[in-house]
């Protein structure tokens, strides 16, 4: 049985993964900033533990790690998928702080939360680092400029991940979906057909079932 972390897992994409990982027999723990609503996925999607965690904060993210060393040998596939949404506007219209604060949690916080978990990833026989991205990691929009930013330079930092940690056994990968619809009715086939978040969970589930010597780069998924 794997052990799967999953960050900012409450929200529908984490819910997703989840589910996914849930119905493949693994053991599943769920991250999120928000106790209530943690609780309540965990309950409600039946998976093996959950921990309230800001991925942002690093104090956070050390407590969190210590936890889980003390609970859980190793962990077999960590998905960094919690993030800030939201393109921030124009150049002229966008905060400053807002601009930091994307950057710090869209970059920083997976940053800080595969540092944190690199030693129960070693003791995975098979380990696996997801990096959920989105297509504006590999192209810019207008008024997008604070979600471009963070999503490119998430990417830098999973390619340099990628390189580093490929010397461990430790597999780092990206998954890049476009726009996601989560309608009862978008995954249908046919025209008007919109990805759908269980379009995203199948290709990490797959990712975590791949032979460990096959290394993805990144998975761009469009509708």
């Amino acid at each position: 049985m794997r052990t799967i972390v999953i960050t900012g897992a409450y929200g529908r994409l984490g819910r997703c993964f989840a589910t996914a990982f849930i119905a493949a027999g693994d053991q599943v723990i769920l991250t999120g900033r928000n106790a209530e609503r943690l609780h309540s996925a965990t309950s409600e999607l039946g998976a093996a533990d959950c921990y309230q965690l800001d991925h942002a904060d690093g104090k956070q993210v050390a407590a969190f790690a210590g936890w889980l060393g003390e609970h859980y040998p190793q962990v077999d596939v960590l998905i960094n998928n919690a993030a800030r949404m939201g393109g921030g506007g124009s150049l002229a219209q966008v905060d400053a702080g807002v601009f930091a604060d994307m950057v710090h949690s869209n970059i920083c916080g997976p940053f800080q939360v595969t540092q944190a978990l690199l030693p129960a990833l070693q003791r995975s026989s098979a380990p696996l680092v997801i990096n959920v991205s989105s297509t504006s990691g590999h192209r810019a929009d207008a008024e997008s400029a604070a979600y471009n930013a963070s999503k490119f330079g998430l990417m830098g930092l999973s390619e340099a991940l990628r390189k580093d940690l490929r010397r461990q056994g430790i597999r780092v990968t990206t998954l890049s979906p476009s726009s996601i619809n989560y309608a009862p009715d978008a995954a249908l086939d046919g025209k008007g057909a919109r990805l759908h978040g269980d379009d995203i969970a199948a290709a990490a589930l797959w990712l975590a079932s791949a032979p460990p010597r096959t290394v993805v780069r990144d998975i761009e998924m469009w509708a």
